[in-house]
């Protein structure tokens, strides 16, 4: 019995190849490292018509690695350790013909392309760009004037690309390579008009007054005064020829509205004491910022380093703020206070910060 193959058996497709020709556009700063087929359908790119019926269009090789070998060839530098690798995504490519007798075709083309690149191993979004044509075919093969319409729509999508990519090289937080740390200065800070009616920022050149305590003095504790001091940080970044500058400015300060005096204990020994009390936030504000000076900082993950740095030396700050309150207790040994304030001030010049001079009594009586 002879078998008999229906035209079924046979694959009804028709195979596209690239032409090796350089594209008119070229790749500045990156190269295509990957291209990525994401339509729902990657098996082919639509049909095509040739008598008598219609085939599948195909790119010889597969649409994914045809692009990518004709890109790595005809498009891509030579060198490019140095360039930002650049992922191309397919979204779209899909060419639609319609029968017009007695013997035209009329087509369409489709495409939309994603760019996207490496960051820490992870894919990052960055643009993308669509494009359509028309076209009207009598007599001419089907290869003839659907390639160089695929090359022209490739070379437009990386044209716009690369415009896009020469925009955003220096000035993307996405390209950046390296974060550099600048400290402003942070000597004093200019309070707001609401901020002026609570806080008091650390200035050398202004020492605390009494009139900077006006909390109610407590009725749990036998001390004579109670300053409350802090520290915070606050961070901006810029990004410049693909370096993240990354500013950060220190404030100290001491809230007036819950620091208090009782009102026989305003004496200059014991302004002292608390004068110190705002030194000590100083001088750990100030390792805080010697501290960032010798980090190196990731670029993806800066905050979070800075952040913890902060949190250590706040802790830091407690802790010496409790040591030298119980070393001096509370100013009353009067070796102790001159120690720590030799101590403190001492290393506050050594940071070129010199702290408020002050007159000395002696200590009030208990």
């Amino acid at each position: 019995m002879q078998n008999v193959c229906t035209p079924l058996c046979f694959s009804q497709t028709q195979t596209l190849t690239l032409k090796p020709e350089r594209l008119n556009v070229q790749a500045k700063g990156f190269f295509i490292v990957e291209v990525i087929d994401n339509r729902s359908v990657t098996s082919n790119i639509g049909k095509i018509w040739s008598r008598p019926q219609p085939l599948t269009a195909v790119l010889q090789g597969g649409t994914a690695p045809a692009i990518e070998t004709f890109l790595r060839r005809h498009f891509n530098p030579s060198k490019t350790d140095s360039l930002t690798p650049i992922i191309l995504v397919i979204k779209e490519l899909q060419i639609s013909e319609t029968l017009t007798p007695p013997a035209k075709v009329s087509g369409t083309i489709k495409m939309n392309l994603a760019f996207e690149t490496y960051r820490e191993g992870k894919r990052v979004v960055l643009t993308a760009g669509s494009a359509a044509t028309t076209y009207t075919r009598a007599g001419i093969a089907p290869e003839d004037i659907i390639e160089p319409q695929i090359r022209r729509m490739l070379e437009s999508e990386l044209k716009g690309f690369s415009k896009w990519y020469a925009q955003s090289v220096n000035i993307s937080d996405v390209f950046v390579r390296n974060v550099t740390l600048i400290l402003e200065d942070d000597t004093f800070v200019p309070p707001s008009s609401k901020a002026a009616d609570t806080l008091v920022y650390y200035n050398p050149d202004r020492p605390l007054t009494w009139q900077d305590f006006q909390g109610a003095p407590s009725v749990f504790t036998r001390w004579a005064a109670q300053v409350f001091t802090s520290f915070g940080f606050e961070a901006r970044s810029t990004v410049k020829n693909r370096t993240l500058e990354l500013h950060v400015k220190t404030k100290v300060w001491i809230d007036k509205t819950i620091s208090w005096v009782r009102p026989d204990a305003k004496n200059d020994y014991v302004l002292d004491h608390e004068q110190l009390h705002f030194d000590v936030t100083r001088l750990t504000a100030e390792r805080f910022r010697r501290k960032l000076k010798t980090m190196t900082f990731s670029v993806e993950d800066f905050s979070s380093e800075i952040q913890y740095q902060y949190i250590e030396y706040y802790r830091l700050h407690s802790q010496l703020q409790q040591q030298y309150d119980d070393e001096t207790n509370h100013g009353i040994n009067r070796d102790m206070q001159a120690s720590w304030a030799q101590k403190v001030r001492d290393e506050l010049r050594s940071y070129g910060i010199i702290p408020s001079k002050t007159k000395l009594s002696l200590p009030p009586k208990q």
